[in-house]
């Protein structure tokens, strides 16, 4: 059986690793081919396994381009005529509506789409919700199944009418637990590296920095939980993107230069976790972040904002904190607390490291995607 996955771009984040994870196990079984659009960082990656059967898009672009769109939408439908693909399963909400589209005026029998996330939310604008919330209601229809991965995003498109409440099927985005629960740390060399003391507290982020992951909020929690705190606590914020700049200002405005760490983009981020103490996250919105689910592999104590994804794997008080976006006192009281109680930090990773054992295996995640995709 031939089966297509459609991604925008092949940038280093959750909905990509879930991409490459499904392509890398069904291949084992299939002819299976990843297009993206071009300039991703995992292209690397992906070409490691499947070699020519990595298809780039030029005209494959994340920002609206219609003379673009129109190109890439084209070279969708004649790929999946020469290829006569059997299974398309999109990724990402431009790559979803271009590829969705494709297939099914090419009528390949069986169409898939996986929602990290609605588009629409209550941090954009009316117009932008407005656009988007449309596109997801006449696209819906075209897919055999609509994938979510986590069950609020489930109730979230019936509420908003987007697809038939039988298309809906929850399966949940996974982490390679083995790889970071077996992970053996050189502590000594990462403080080295990274210029941190010995026996200082260390605060962790991973995600891409651009407006839906609000990184400006995790500067302003480091200086808070800082204040007049004797021994300094660490902050390295791992990733990249359009708010490097404003950042970096930021960070030179607040004077916290001296326990800010930023180290970019990292294909292992599995030293960083590691030497975490808390793992935090400041998303304004989700899907379900894998930053989270490898943390807890590495039993690592989590503060997270009280949103969809972040609520799916996070137990407010037993796994974790909850607080609510923006909301940087709460926030960095939870991080205090959790620096402060050692023994609170460690029943808590060990919590989410049960949790996830259990319903967060990419075992699973692949198998209830294979169930899905031969019994539909």
């Amino acid at each position: 059986m031939t089966i297509l996955y459609i991604i925008t771009k092949l940038e280093l984040g959750g909905a990509q690793k879930v991409c490459l994870t499904l392509a890398r196990n069904l291949a084992q079984e299939h002819d299976v081919y990843v297009m993206a659009g071009p300039g991703g960082d995992l292209n690397e990656e992906a070409e490691s396994f499947l070699g020519k059967r990595l298809v780039i898009n030029p005209w494959l672009i994340r920002q609206i381009n219609p003379f673009q769109d129109i190109r890439a939408y084209f070279f969708i439908r004649k790929f999946i005529r020469e290829h006569a693909v059997d299974i398309v399963h999109t990724h990402s909400s431009k790559a979803g509506i271009l590829g969705r589209l494709a297939a099914f005026r090419s009528q390949v029998p069986r169409i898939f789409h996986t929602i990290h996330g609605f588009p629409f939310n209550r941090f954009r604008s009316f117009a932008a919700n407005l656009v988007y919330l449309t596109l997801e209601r006449l696209c819906a229809p075209l897919a055999s199944r609509l994938i979510c991965v986590t069950a609020e995003d489930v109730a979230l498109g019936k509420e908003k009418r987007v697809g038939r409440p039988g298309q809906y099927a929850v399966i949940r985005a996974a982490a390679d637990i083995e790889a970071f629960s077996s992970y053996v740390p050189d502590d000594e060399t990462f403080r080295q590296t990274w210029q941190i003391p010995r026996d200082a507290p260390v605060v962790v982020q991973v995600s891409c920095l651009k407006p839906q992951k609000n990184p400006v909020d995790f500067v302003d929690m480091a200086r808070k939980v800082n204040e007049n705190r004797p021994q300094k606590a660490f902050f390295i914020l791992v990733g990249d993107g359009i708010l490097r700049q404003e950042v970096e200002e930021h960070i030179k405005k607040d004077g916290s230069a001296s326990y800010i760490r930023l180290a970019g983009w990292q294909m292992d981020v599995r030293p960083f976790l590691s030497a975490a103490d808390i793992v935090t996250l400041t998303s304004l919105w989700e899907g379900l972040p894998i930053a989270i689910i490898e943390a807890f592999a590495m039993k690592k104590s989590l503060v997270a904002t009280a949103i969809n994804g972040n609520r799916e794997v996070i137990r407010h008080g037993e796994n974790g904190y909850l607080y609510e976006p923006r909301d940087i006192e709460t926030g960095a009281r939870y991080i205090r607390e959790l620096l402060d109680h050692p023994l609170k930090r460690k029943m808590m990773g060990n919590a989410g490291y049960g949790m996830i054992l259990r319903e967060f295996s990419i075992e699973k995640m692949v198998e209830d995607t294979k169930k899905l995709y031969f019994s539909t």
